[in-house]
Parts: structure tokens; C-alpha cells; sequence
């Protein structure tokens, strides 16, 4: 659940070129690479694998997932160290993980549904469908790109220590919404850009309101089966359905950083449509190419979500209706409790990048960083 992160050295990342289709799940010793290398080189190879460990290394992660798909030229899985610690489990490609907020893009083309069927408008005002300070100024389109200007409630300290002290406590809609109406909006609705999870909880509401139905079921039924994506899910409780990697996460002892905690039963309550889902690589690598592509969506309403605005001034990461643009990448990241997440696709291409982390840092973001090593070695010169 937190902000998209700018890395100087992902600035100029390069652009692949991946299929759709499906791979084996296969197991991984631990420090081992399994993959299918069709047409990259040795250097490649190795190089490749060089960057998963030392993005393993720098998250201090038992086990890290990663797949590179290029149309033409070659398909490559790495899946090293293991998915339980206490076990020695391996990790495996079908293992299913926390995603965060690549939820996002599934709750974005939620919405967009709605609007395609003619129940609500992306610029329809907030206050017809939520009570809601200064609702009347804000869009469900600001929702969705993240210039409302709403208070961001993961930013709020106490809901780090909440979050972290409790990870399967009490929480819901209402409490990350009660959060943020105590802080003020960072801008005027349409005057700036902050990434905001409670932008997310609020079209949670909205959905609910208009459809009568909870966001899980909506995206389940009209999104997740559609597509044939078997691991997806939205999950209810703090469970997971296996196979699944195990997530950890540092100990709240500062001084003890090197140990870790097993975290990975989470009250899903506390991302909601901002970063409650599961999924695995096979999955997220359809889902890629299907959200560039738009599908389940009309042309005019795909045209409406690759509608960015940047991050900052002279970014090369910019921020659609629930999606982000990272130099004609498509997709999103995610951390959450426990995980580290990213997927990527480019239209043009048809390249694809999955990278999972079963340890995190809510502070760091490394999936991101491993997706940009992984581009620039296939394209050094993009």
C-alpha cells in the first residue's frame, strides 16, 4: 500500500517485450534458478539472476519470484530461496502472494465498468455517492488518478503502529476513513498529485453504493473469473488458500532488524480496494497484458485510463485512472505487510515483468527496483 517510488536509476527503463500465455509452476531449491531460457544468452542469464539476488539480498527475503516473457525472443522464471522459513519450503511460481496495491488496477477497472453500464460518470462528484468533506469538489475521475487531494490514512503514525503491533486485528472501511477526516486534504481537489490509499477506500464506497454488492464479489465475479485468472482472489479473512509463500517482515525492535517475523496471516481489512488481493505470476502475467490491453472495458474508457498525470515535474512515471505509466510500462506495485510486488507491460511491444518478494520493508519498496534492473539488461539501450 504505498506510493509509487521514484528511482533515479529506473528513470530511463528499459522497454521488453512479452507473450500471454502459460508456464509450468516449478519448484526451487533453495539458491537455485529454475527456468525455461528460450533464446537469451548465457550473459543474459546470468546477469538476470545476479539482479534477483541481489534485490533478494538487499530486502533480506527468504524468497524472491521473478518472470520475464519476450515474444520472439525468449521466456525466462527465476524462483529462488523458499516460501516458509520455519520449513524450508521452496518457493514455487505457483505460490500465491499478498499483491497490495496492484489491487488498484482491479478496483480502477471496477469502476470503469460502472461507468461503461451507465451507473455512474467519472465526473460525477463524490457527494452523490458518499458523505464526504468538500464531496462536492471532488471526482470519482480525481479518485482515481489521485488528485483529490484526500489525506492518505497509511501515512498516519498511528496506523503504522496499529497496522504493525496487529496485523490481524480489528479494522475496516470506516476506521481508514475515520482516519483520514482527521487530517487535512493536501491540495484543493484537482490542484496536485498525492497518492492516496484512502482515494481507494473511498471508491470501495462508492461501488458498494451503486451496485449493492461488496467490491470482492463485484471484482471476483466480473473481473477475476472472466478472465480465467484461478489464483485471484479478494480475500475476506486473514487466511490464504494454498499453495502459498509465507511473508515476513522485520521485527518492530529497531535493533533488531536483521530478524524477521512471520506476518503472512494479515486482516485484509486493512487495504481493502487499496491492497487486499492475492495472486500468483502465472496470473498477474495475464492480467498485465489484459489491463493494457483494456479488456472488459470499451475502447473510450480504456482511452480514459491511459489519461496520466505525472508524479512530479519531468517524471517518467505518470498515473492513470488505476493505473501507473513508468515510460510506456503499464501496471502497478505494491508493499504490504509482508510482500513486494510489481507488474508490467508494454502495449507496444508486448513485454512483460512480474517480480514477488515474500519479505517487506514499508519503507522501501524492492520489486520496483528489480523490475527496472531487469529491463535495462534486455534493452541496455532504450
Amino acid at each position: 500500500m504505498k506510493t509509487w517510488h521514484m528511482v533515479a536509476a529506473l528513470a530511463a527503463a528499459a522497454v521488453l517485450t512479452l507473450t500471454i500465455g502459460l508456464f509450468p509452476a516449478r519448484a526451487a531449491a533453495p539458491g537455485d534458478c529454475p527456468q525455461a531460457a528460450f533464446g537469451f544468452t548465457t550473459a543474459e542469464r546470468d546477469r538476470m539472476k545476479a539482479a534477483v539476488d541481489g534485490a533478494r539480498a538487499a530486502a533480506k527475503a527468504p524468497g524472491v519470484t521473478a518472470g520475464v516473457f519476450v515474444p520472439g525472443r525468449g521466456t525466462w522464471i527465476c524462483v529462488v530461496g523458499v516460501s516458509d522459513e520455519e520449513t524450508g519450503r521452496p518457493m514455487n511460481a505457483a505460490d500465491k502472494v499478498r499483491i497490495a496495491s496492484i489491487t488498484k488496477t482491479f478496483t480502477g477497472t471496477a469502476i470503469l465498468q460502472l461507468v461503461d453500464r451507465g451507473l455512474l460518470g467519472l465526473d460525477d462528484p463524490l457527494s452523490r455517492y458518499v458523505d464526504w468533506p468538500d464531496g462536492n469538489a471532488i471526482t470519482i475521475r480525481q479518485l482515481l488518478n489521485m488528485t483529490s487531494g484526500v489525506y492518505n490514512y497509511t501515512e498516519d503514525p498511528t496506523f503504522g503502529v496499529r497496522y504493525q503491533a496487529d496485523p490481524t486485528g480489528s479494522f475496516g472501511p470506516r476506521d481508514a476513513l475515520d482516519i483520514a477526516r482527521e487530517h487535512e486534504p493536501y491540495f484543493a481537489p484537482g490542484t496536485g498529485f498525492h497518492y492516496s490509499d484512502t482515494n481507494y477506500i473511498l471508491l470501495e464506497q462508492v461501488l458498494e453504493r451503486v451496485t449493492g454488492r461488496p467490491i470482492g464479489d463485484w471484482i471476483e465475479d466480473e473481473i477475476v473469473a472472466k478472465l480465467g485468472l484461478t489464483s485471484t482472489s479478494y480475500p475476506a479473512t486473514a487466511t490464504l488458500e494454498a499453495p502459498y509463500s509465507r511473508g515476513y517482515d522485520s521485527t518492530p525492535d529497531p535493533g533488531d532488524a536483521d530478524t524477521a517475523r512471520d506476518v503472512t496471516y494479515a486482516n485484509p481489512g486493512y487495504a481493502g480496494a487499496a491492497g487486499a488481493m492475492v495472486s500468483n505470476l502465472r496470473d498477474l502475467r495475464i492480467w498485465a497484458g489484459e489491463l493494457a490491453r483494456g479488456a472488459l472495458l470499451s475502447d473510450r474508457l480504456q482511452q480514459e485510463r491511459l489519461r496520466t498525470v505525472p508524479l512530479a515535474q519531468g517524471a517518467d512515471v505518470s498515473y492513470g485512472l488505476g493505473i501507473a505509466d513508468w515510460g510506456g510500462f503499464l501496471g502497478h506495485n505494491g508493499t504490504i505487510l509482508g510482500y513486494n510486488s510489481a507488474m508490467f507491460h508494454d502495449p507496444d511491444t508486448g513485454a512483460t515483468i512480474v517480480v514477488e518478494i515474500n519479505r517487506s520493508d514499508l519503507d522501501t519498496d524492492h520489486a520496483t527496483p528489480l523490475f527496472g534492473e531487469l529491463a535495462e539488461i534486455l534493452y541496455p539501450d532504450r
